[in-house]
């Protein structure tokens, strides 16, 4: 490992993903997004990055239903027909993979006495039977069957970032629709209806991968139902959402800085709440192991000095 306090890594990034962890615990944040990366040449930091791509079989269901969809968009963009059935297979397989791959690095984090707060588990049918409703629910919405009646689709890939100034930022839509009129971008929100302002947020921040005039599509799951809000961003809205994200890396960059000598983290903050420390990927790395109350006492008593 370094010997030397860790700075941002590479260029500063901007992604819901970091931000999110940031927010709930910026000791995993620091150990994601600084430690892992900034040692992935060492064994302890492929390590660290094997576990923090551990999910929840909930997390892999709602992967699993995002891909069975774009591939079917693609599909039916170039004429193939879906039945029930294979939507079915589909859902069944890539989840079972999903929870293959999952329980594969769960033991090879468990061969290197790295315990970990996951457990193998196998596909429930359960998840699969809601997965599948899930999709077959969304093909058959009307605005969804509306929107691929006519015009062509481009599948965006999650990997594609923007640059904005010296910010690299992954907010991509899920796919771009070439209507007669217009062209759209489409966002699938698996974890339930976002506020008002979080839709509005992430529609300015869509916009980057569009025209002045595309419209943003985002399609929500909620309690197993789709809604659809369509949302025109205006380049006022945009740039408000880009002073938010330089506002969030400064916070990122501030936590950094907090890191000390020899990548001593007693100073970085533990997380908001015990909750956040439940499925945690590194909690055997943690303070917090031995009991998070007892563990915020002792980086009070720290701060303290």
């Amino acid at each position: 490992m370094r010997t030397q306090p860790i700075v941002f890594p590479y260029q500063p990034t901007w992604s819901n993903t970091r931000i999110n962890l940031l927010q709930r615990c910026p000791r995993a944040f620091v150990l994601r997004y600084g430690l892992a990366q900034l040692s992935k040449h060492h064994a302890q930091g492929r390590l660290l990055s094997v576990a923090f791509q551990i999910q929840t079989p909930w997390v892999l269901l709602h992967q699993t239903i995002r891909e069975v969809l774009l591939d079917y968009i693609e599909d039916h963009g170039i004429g193939n027909q879906w039945s029930k059935g294979l939507i079915r297979a589909r859902v069944k397989a890539d989840y079972t993979k999903a929870i293959q791959r999952r329980n594969q690095r769960i033991r090879t984090i468990q061969s290197q006495q790295m315990a970990q707060s996951f457990t193998v588990v196998e596909p429930e049918l359960h998840l699969i039977e809601m997965g599948v409703d899930a999709c077959l629910k969304l093909l058959e919405n009307p605005n969804f069957v509306a929107l691929l009646s006519e015009g062509s689709i481009e599948r965006i890939e999650a990997t594609t970032s923007v640059l904005q100034g010296k910010i690299r930022i992954y907010a991509a839509p899920d796919f771009i629709h070439y209507g007669r009129d217009r062209t759209s971008l489409v966002k699938f929100n698996l974890y339930g209806q976002a506020t008002r302002s979080e839709r509005e947020r992430q529609a300015a921040l869509l916009m980057m991968y569009g025209e002045h005039d595309s419209r943003i599509i985002q399609f929500s799951l909620k309690y197993r139902k789709w809604s659809v809000n369509t949302v025109a961003s205006t380049q006022t809205q945009t740039k408000q959402a880009l002073n938010l994200v330089s506002q969030d890396v400064e916070q990122m960059e501030a936590i950094f800085a907090q890191v000390g000598k020899n990548n001593d983290l007693s100073l970085i903050p533990l997380a908001d709440s015990f909750r956040s420390c439940m499925n945690c990927n590194v909690r055997a790395l943690c303070p917090s192991r031995h009991g998070y109350e007892h563990a915020k006492a002792e980086q009070r008593s720290l701060m303290c000095q």
